[in-house]
């Protein structure tokens, strides 16, 4: 008979007798950016955790990225090339789908310019084990350059203004009092999901491209009835939007879009209406303020259209 087990120190299944740790598919997308990838991989190779595999996904890249990658990645680990890069949610749902078919059990979404602590995964399973109403967990996300300070634990959303609130945004470690945050989304730097959960939530939806896709999919976790949490026993350092910044405006343009998108889809009537007011108010203002301050009502039209006026990425 097979016997499940489930404790705090590490867990899980009984197999013919022989413990073992549930399995964990950590993802990591790269896009003409192999150097922080690499990097990456030999980070996360020295955790703690003995039952995991790396899946790198490349997203079309256009520079040397397939060739360097494949030099540097151990017998163990996966390198999945996409045909054409449809942005950040379909990249990871590629290893997504190749980890599921593989018999997961957790999958850890993990962007190429994040260090981890080496006990990050244990402290994160564990508290997944043990707290099965939680669907997707993210880590405290460190300042990579001041180490110190924490970018994020979760965070909080107002959907009438499409304002997010980070939690402990800007504060020291040691300020930190709770282990486990209810939030509204954790951050897509890295983040921690349920395998068995993901029948139900579905896979990261793909309607962004770039920015706010996390937020969707926390979304319809809680939806489905499971808790989004944030960690904050477990630690990472992110450098920043490296592969972003190296072109103009994508940044903005999504990160504008996308928020009207995002209410649309996930707002109720009220939400809507007072957020819609609220955005044209600040595109009106942008208007006289700002140079080339039209480009915000661009935004905003594709926003409520869902046309993606930097198709030619995708090419």
């Amino acid at each position: 008979m097979k016997l499940f087990i489930v404790d705090w120190t590490g867990l899980t299944k009984s197999r013919g007798g022989r413990l073992i740790k549930s399995k964990v598919s950590i993802i990591i997308l790269n896009y003409n950016n192999f150097a922080d990838t690499i990097e990456c991989l030999k980070n996360v190779r020295q955790i703690d955790y003995d039952n995991f595999e790396i899946i790198i996904v490349d997203n079309h890249s256009t520079d040397h990225s397939i060739m360097e990658l494949r030099k540097s990645i151990q017998s163990n680990e996966v390198l999945l090339p996409a045909q054409i890069n449809y942005g950040y949610a379909a990249g990871n749902n590629i290893g997504i789908k190749y980890a599921l078919n593989q018999g997961t059990d957790y999958l850890c979404i993990l962007n190429n310019d994040v260090e981890v602590d080496k006990h990050f995964l244990t402290v994160m399973v564990d508290t997944l084990e043990k707290h099965t109403e939680i669907g997707i967990a993210g880590p405290k996300i460190c300042d990579y350059y001041d180490r110190n300070r924490i970018q994020s634990a979760g965070a909080m959303v107002n959907m009438n203004l499409g304002r997010a609130t980070d939690l402990y945004k800007g504060q020291k470690i040691s300020e930190v009092s709770q282990k486990i945050l209810s939030c509204d989304y954790v951050g897509g730097a890295c983040l921690v999901v349920r395998a068995s959960a993901i029948d139900k939530a579905g896979l990261i939806p793909e309607n962004y491209f770039l920015f706010y896709e996390e937020n969707e999919w926390c979304a319809h976790f809680k939806q489905h009835g499971y808790q989004v949490a944030g960690l904050t026993e477990a630690t990472v350092w992110h450098k920043g939007s490296h592969t972003i910044g190296k072109i103009s405006g994508l940044s903005e343009y999504f990160m504008y879009r996308n928020l009207v998108i995002f209410i649309k889809r996930n707002g109720n009537l009220k939400n809507k209406i007072i957020f819609n007011l609220y955005f044209i108010a600040f595109c009106l203002k942008s208007l006289f303020t700002k140079k080339n301050g039209i480009r915000f009502f661009k935004y905003y039209c594709d926003g409520l259209t869902g046309k993606n006026s930097y198709q030619y990425l995708q090419k």
